[in-house]
C-alpha cells in the first residue's frame, strides 16, 4: 500500500492562512477532537481557534501568562488556556538540540502536546501547532504522552510524531 501525503513547508516564523487551512482539513479528515497551540501572547490561538470553531477545542499553552483582554477573548472562543508552564523538553539537553535540528517549532509543538498530556487535556490523539520568529509554521499530528513516559520502555506510552502537516523550510 502507498499512501501519499504532501508535508506544507513555509518560511520559518510566518504566519499563513496555508497552515491554518492545512490543520482545519486534517482535522476534519481525521477526525481530531483537540488542538495544542503554542502561543506566547495568545494572538496565535485565538486565530486557529476562530477557524476551528465549531470543530475541535483550543488548547492553548504559553511560558507567560496572558494579558486580561486575551483571556477574555479566549473564554469567549472556548480555548482552554495554560499558562505559566514548565517546558519539559527545555531541559534535556539531547532532546532539545535533537529537535531543534528539526526547527524551533517542532520542539514547541511536542513540548505543548506533552504539557497538555501531563495536565490531563488531552489523551488521544492531537494536532500540535507551534512557530517561531513570533508566527506558526509547524503542525504535526501527535500522539501525547506526559514527560514522565518520555522514556518509557513501552513504545505506545511514549509520545509520537504520527504525521508531518507542516514545518519551516530550513535554507
Amino acid at each position: 500500500m502507498k499512501i501519499v501525503r504532501n508535508t506544507l513547508y513555509l518560511k520559518p516564523g510566518k504566519m499563513t492562512a496555508d497552515l491554518i487551512d492545512a490543520v482545519v482539513e486534517r482535522v476534519r479528515e481525521l477526525n481530531i477532537a483537540s488542538v495544542v497551540v503554542a502561543s506566547t501572547r495568545g494572538r496565535s490561538a485565538l486565530m486557529v481557534a476562530e477557524a476551528l470553531e465549531g470543530i475541535a477545542k483550543v488548547i492553548s499553552v504559553t511560558e507567560f501568562t496572558y494579558d486580561g483582554d486575551v483571556k477574555k477573548r479566549m473564554r469567549r472562543r472556548g480555548i482552554t488556556a495554560v499558562e505559566r508552564a514548565d517546558l519539559p523538553i527545555q531541559d534535556r539537553c539531547g532532546m532539545r538540540e535533537a529537535l531543534l535540528l528539526f526547527g524551533e517549532g517542532v520542539k514547541a509543538a511536542l513540548e505543548v502536546a506533552a504539557i497538555a498530556a501531563e495536565r490531563g487535556l488531552e489523551t488521544c490523539k492531537v494536532i500540535a501547532v507551534a512557530g517561531s520568529r513570533g508566527g506558526l509554521d509547524t503542525a504535526l499530528v501527535v500522539r501525547p504522552a506526559p514527560p514522565s513516559a518520555f522514556s518509557s520502555p513501552d513504545p505506545e506510552k511514549r509520545m509520537a510524531v504520527l504525521e508531518v502537516i507542516a514545518m519551516p523550510l530550513r535554507e
